[in-house]
C-alpha cells in the first residue's frame, strides 16, 4: 500500500470511529453498547497491525 492509500485508509478508519461514537452516545448505556465498543477496539487494534505490516 502507498503512503497516499495508508492515509486514505487512516481517514476512512477515523471517520467510521467518529459514525461509531456518536451512535454510541445517541443511545442509553445498556450491555449492548459495552460489547460494541470492545469490538470496534478489537477491530483497531487489527487495522494497527495491517498499517504497520504494510508501512
Amino acid at each position: 500500500m502507498t503512503d497516499g492509500g495508508i492515509s486514505i485508509a487512516l481517514d476512512r478508519a477515523d471517520r467510521a470511529l467518529d459514525r461509531i461514537e456518536r451512535a454510541l452516545a445517541a443511545r442509553p448505556q445498556d450491555k449492548g453498547a459495552e460489547e460494541l465498543r470492545a469490538k470496534v477496539r478489537e477491530v483497531v487494534a487489527e487495522l494497527d497491525e495491517l498499517i504497520r505490516a504494510a508501512g
